[in-house]
Order: structure tokens, then sequence, then C-alpha cells
């Protein structure tokens, strides 16, 4: 039993193994909550990072209105486990999801994302059958070029529509202006900022002249979010990813401290040089940014295979030994977490909480 591990220090774990600093989540949770109520928004934190409902509470409990969930099976989840308001900030499409979306709606206020008349018809269809009335959004696209209607008339057009169904209930309009994370000059990347929210802001406007409500006006990942909290008529942040502080968001300047790592052992010495850990690619996926070891001068990156870490130092040493353990800083938190089973929560390098990642695997 994982309960008969709480009280023991992080030594008697075994690896791989995901670490919460809890005094850093804490912190970093109540601070962008603050950060964001502070500016005049409210805060939606994406639980893609985490798919833990545990932590959606813990963000809830510090004045988090709800959650966004990549897919409706993460959405499920959190429903399941006691999250009312829900935001799936992506397209659901097809009749077998379409039900999914009308039964979520006897047991939360689920709102989902759309840019298409077809979708919308078959969401609130759906809808009338099982009599509920789930929210939709608009999807716009403010310039990074995935999904999205255009700003403007496209969104306008479709709010009409949506506003005389009978089912689904139109609730407003949302963005993720993730284009401008790639801007390195930081007053070329303010200006895009408020360019993008502003041309979602002046879409909910001109909806708002048709004599459609608009309550939702919803944008902002941790990239964006400092700037994109205070733009007047935002009305809610997706940010989420920032609580845990990884290397990714830590270099995007998030207001917050490290509180994710992982615990790793090395499992063979070949060489001086040369070091092997139990956490290869199906324990973090390297991809968008690396992990970085604790205490080492690496040359080049870290290779990955299936099962193996494999760590070229900078100067050769006999240290660190077989069986020692070593501690990476997450490099990007949304693909290493989901990978994993359980988060261990750490006070003063003892468990104190055990999380079940519940929402991992739900690709549907």
């Amino acid at each position: 039993m994982l309960t008969t591990l709480i009280g023991l220090p992080i030594e008697e774990l075994d690896t791989p193994a995901v670490l919460i600093d809890l005094d850093a989540l804490e912190s970093n949770i109540k601070t962008m909550a603050a950060d964001v109520k502070s500016r005049g928004s409210n805060w939606r934190p994406h639980s893609k990072s985490h798919k833990c409902p545990s932590i959606a509470h813990l963000q809830v409990e510090a004045g988090a209105i709800g959650v966004a969930c990549a897919k409706l099976g993460e959405a499920e989840v959190m429903a399941a486990n006691g999250i009312r308001d829900i935001l799936v900030p992506n397209q659901v499409v097809g009749p077998i999801k379409a039900r999914r979306v009308a039964a979520l709606a006897t047991q939360t206020d689920i709102c989902v994302s759309v840019d298409a008349i077809e979708n919308v018809r078959e969401l609130d269809d759906a809808a009338l059958r099982i009599g509920t009335r789930p929210r939709a959004v608009i999807e716009v696209d403010t310039g990074m070029k995935r999904a999205g209607v255009l700003p403007g008339d496209a969104a306008r057009k479709l709010a009409e529509q949506m506003a005389r169904c009978e089912g689904l209930r139109f609730a407003g309009v949302m963005t993720w202006e993730g284009h401008c994370w790639s801007i390195d000059d930081p007053d070329e990347r303010l200006a895009e900022i408020n360019r993008a929210v502003g041309s979602l802001v002046e879409t909910a406007e001109l909806i708002r002249a048709d004599g459609v409500p608009v309550d939702i006006v919803s944008a902002g990942g941790t990239a964006t979010y400092l700037t994109t909290s205070g733009i007047d008529g935002v009305t809610e942040i997706q940010a989420g990813g920032g609580i845990f502080g990884d290397i990714e968001y830590l270099q995007q300047g998030a207001n917050v401290q490290r509180a994710l790592s992982l615990m790793t052992q090395v499992t063979s010495r070949p060489t001086l040089d040369r070091v092997i850990v139990d956490a290869g690619r199906k324990t973090i996926d390297p991809g968008n940014r690396q992990p970085k070891p604790r205490g080492l001068t690496l040359d080049g990156d870290i290779a990955f295979s299936a099962e193996h870490g494999i760590l070229t130092l900078a100067e050769p040493s006999a240290e660190p030994r077989v069986a020692d353990r070593l501690f990476f800083n997450v490099g990007y938190s949304d693909q290493c977490n989901h990978l994993h089973e359980h988060f261990y929560g750490v006070r003063n390098g003892v468990v104190e909480a055990i999380w079940p990642i519940l929402g991992r695997g739900k690709l549907q």
C-alpha cells in the first residue's frame, strides 16, 4: 500500500519518482491566484500539467473558479472528483463525445470550445436529447494559427447562430495567445500579447453589440498571464502549469519557484565520464525542454532511450556511484507528469502526501 510510505524520508521511495515540494507548490498556487486576482481576472488553471484532482482542489481552495481540461476524459475525471466548473478549451467533436458532454452537464457546469457550426449543431442536438444545457465558448484564432475562427465578423456570425440553440448555451469567447511565447524581445512580446488579446476583447464587444451576452472572455497561459490577466475585458486566465516552477516556465518569467523534481537512481557507471539512470523517454519526455540534473556538469545534452538516461560528465569522476540517487529539475511539467501514476508530496524531505494522477491516459 502506498499509504505506508507517508511519513518516511524520500530515500525510502523507489525510483523513478516525481516529487513535489509542498511548501513551494502551496506558495506558487497562492501567488498565481493572487497575481491574477490583483489584475482584475478570475483564475481557471489548466489541469493538463497535473491531471490530478487533489491539486485542482488546492487551486480552487486558493480562489480558482474551476479548471480547464485538455480532453473531455480529463474533465470527466475532474467532475467525478468534485470539481464543479470545467472548461474544455478544445473542440469536442463527433456524436459520441457530444453525448458525453451532454451527460457530463448533469454532474458539473461543463463548457466546451467550438469553431464550426456543424459541431455546434451536434452538441445542441445531444443536449436536447438528454435534457441538459452545457455551455460553449467560441475559440478565436488571434495569431497562433491552430484552431479557431478569425476575430471579428466570423466569430460574431457564429455567436448569432449559437444564441438560437435550445440545448447548447453560448457562454463567450476564448483564445490562447501561444504564439507570443516564442517572441524574445520583451517589447515586441508585450505588444503582440496586447494586440492578440485585444482582438479577442473587441470580438466580445461586437457580439454584445448584437444583444448577445458574453460572460466569458478567456485567455492566457503561464507564459503570458502576468500581462493577459491585466487586459481590460478579460474575465479569466487559464495559466496552470506555472505552479510547478519547471525550467520552461521559470525562463518565461513566471512569478513562481521550483516545486517539481524527478528522483532517479544511477544504475550503471560503465566509464568515468558516463552515468546511466533509470529514467528514459517513458519517464520524462525531453522533446520540449531537457531536464537538468542537480549537482552535475554535463558535456552536452542527456541522451534518452526508452528506459535509460545517458549522461556524459564534463570531467571524469567516480561520483555519482551505482545506486546513488540523482535529482532532476523538470524541463517541462506537461511532458513528465502524465507518464507517472502518482505525485509524492514532500515537506522537509519527508513524504507527506501521495496523490494519484487520475487524468493520465485520458486521450479521448
